[in-house]
């Protein structure tokens, strides 16, 4: 289902899969994302193929819940469901207030712009094992984590070991 959020400063037009998309899922679970997007998005010139963008609303906008870690801190690592990779998690990781949202557009064929993934919070490289995964990813990964909140997990896949390497 395709939603229009609306446009870029430049007017290209941004829309979301609502029911398929990572970007559905975060709007599901935080329905203010979608204003937050269209706040930003109108400051925002769309160039090239596919973009990776990190907005300071300039005001607290929720929680970001992925945060540094220490040695102190239980880590673990588990599957969320319907996920093939794994995350890492902390507990009792407390959520920071932050002013940032961060989203991920492609461009379609027919020059407009798929919202394929937004959050609240920075920008972060992709995890470990994905296919967007990069040269940053497993250091940037061995030194944060998912504040461990009430996500839905495989619990088959829960550990304390590490299923990749830095």
């Amino acid at each position: 289902m395709r939603h229009s959020i609306g446009r870029t400063r430049n007017g290209m037009l941004v829309y979301v899969d609502l029911i398929n998309s990572k970007a559905g899922i975060h709007i599901a679970q935080q329905p203010y994302l979608l204003g937050l997007l269209k706040q930003a998005l109108a400051g925002i010139s769309a160039k090239g193929v596919s973009m990776s963008i990190e907005h300071d609303m300039g005001r607290s906008v929720g929680y970001n819940f992925v945060v540094k870690t220490t040695e102190k801190d239980t880590v673990l690592y588990a599957r969320l469901l319907r996920d093939e990779l794994y995350t890492r998690f902390v507990k009792n990781g407390k959520p920071l207030a932050t002013t940032f949202i961060s989203m991920v557009l492609e461009r379609d064929t027919d020059k407009n712009y798929e919202l394929r993934d937004a959050w609240i919070g920075r920008l972060t490289p992709p995890r470990p094992g994905s296919d967007q995964e990069t040269v940053d990813s497993k250091q940037y990964w061995a030194e944060h984590a998912y504040v461990l909140d009430n996500q839905s997990l495989q619990l088959r896949t829960v550990t304390k070991t590490c299923p990749y390497e830095a």
